[in-house]
């Protein structure tokens, strides 16, 4: 044999070695955008539109949904496919606070539509601005943010 086909063939098992390596290495999972959306429910309130709002600044997609609809059908797996949270909501006016912000006597959720897992709740009565804020500060402490896509290698 000669030097050059020593060469080329040693080349040619490195390079099978490498394809081979890769082959056989697992995908990451496909994403079809359902982890970087939110589902929120169907509501025209002030406090709704709000809470939508920030998590529409913060990079969410958001899908509406229909929670009556929903709760009916437990079409929480088929909604996992689309989103991978939900956010759910009731709220009922209660008065003005000084300055005459709305205040509410809430209830909100972050729930993972796969598992069921409520990853953030707050209960409380507040003004508009202080409850989005409590919102917003339960999303960073428990880290809901959305995903970067990553660059594949």
């Amino acid at each position: 044999m000669t030097q050059r086909k020593i060469l080329l063939t040693a080349l040619a098992i490195l390079l099978y070695g490498m394809l081979t390596a890769c082959a056989g290495a697992p995908l990451p999972p496909a994403d079809n955008g359902a982890s970087r959306a939110m589902a929120v429910p169907q509501d025209d309130g002030m406090l709704a539109q709000r809470l939508r709002q920030s998590l529409n600044d913060r990079g969410w997609s958001l899908i509406e949904y229909d929670a009556d609809a929903l709760n009916r059908n437990r079409g929480y797996g088929g909604l996992a496919g689309q989103a991978k949270y939900r956010l759910t909501l009731s709220s009922d006016r209660i008065g003005n606070c000084r300055g005459g912000t709305p205040s509410f006597l809430y209830n909100i959720a972050v729930i993972e539509n796969a598992t069921g897992h409520v990853d953030l709740a707050l209960t409380g009565a507040n003004c508009l601005d202080t409850t989005v804020t409590r919102f917003e500060a339960g999303l960073d402490r428990r880290e809901l943010v959305v995903p970067t896509v990553g660059a594949g290698g």
